[in-house]
């Protein structure tokens, strides 16, 4: 029995023996000879450089104008069209362009009556006082000229001028949709001359005084 238990702390004091001894010899193998500052035996942290940030550049402000509703500009629309803005309804052609060479001629009544006759009055009627019918306009019917439109005339005899040459010039077409009958461009397609232009004009002028 008393063999059994030397055995025991035999081997007791062994372990203890060999825990001090490897203890030891980890102390000295980090510290070294030095035992009041061992660093080395201080658990080694690893640490994350921070890396460098690019200075981050904010966003353009963006401003959100509310911008100003444009205000339409005076247009000009088909033969009973209007001027838009300008207060007035004014009868345009339908078909583009200016004033021609009559407006800067002399117009005789007489001989545009003799070229109404001959060019005009099978449409409009004799001495323009026609107004007959044109299907699928949506007047229904082809203007009379005597009387004529009252938004046509003016007390200035060269806008009243103008206002008719821009018709027997370029011709015009009725609205609707599908009319029968449209004005021809007379000057245009040269079948009347500037002078005799000018001569049926002067002729509805004196119609409409």
């Amino acid at each position: 029995m008393d063999d059994f238990r030397k055995i025991i702390y035999g081997v007791l004091v062994g372990f203890v023996l060999m825990v001090a001894v490897w203890i030891s010899f980890l102390t000295f193998s980090g510290c070294g000879s030095v035992l009041n500052n061992c660093n080395a035996a201080a658990p080694k942290v690893d640490r994350t450089p921070i890396p460098t940030l690019v200075p981050a550049t904010p966003p353009a402000v963006i401003h959100f104008i509310r911008q100003p509703t444009p205000t339409p500009s005076p247009s000009i629309t088909a033969e009973a069209g209007t001027e838009v803005g300008t207060g007035s309804t004014i009868p345009r052609p339908s078909n583009p362009g200016g004033p021609g060479p009559a407006l800067n001629l002399v117009g005789n009544a007489e001989a545009g009556k003799e070229i109404f006759a001959a060019n005009c009055a099978i449409c409009h009627g004799a001495e323009g006082k026609g107004g007959y019918p044109n299907l699928g306009s949506s007047k229904g019917s082809i203007p009379t000229l005597n009387p004529i439109d009252p938004l046509l005339k003016d007390p200035d005899q060269r806008t009243f001028f103008a206002n008719l040459d821009l018709f027997v010039e370029h011709g015009s077409t009725p609205q609707g949709a599908n009319p029968t009958f449209s004005m021809l461009p007379w000057g245009d397609k040269g079948m009347l001359k500037a002078q005799q232009i000018a001569d049926v004009i002067a002729y509805i002028i004196s119609l409409n005084k």
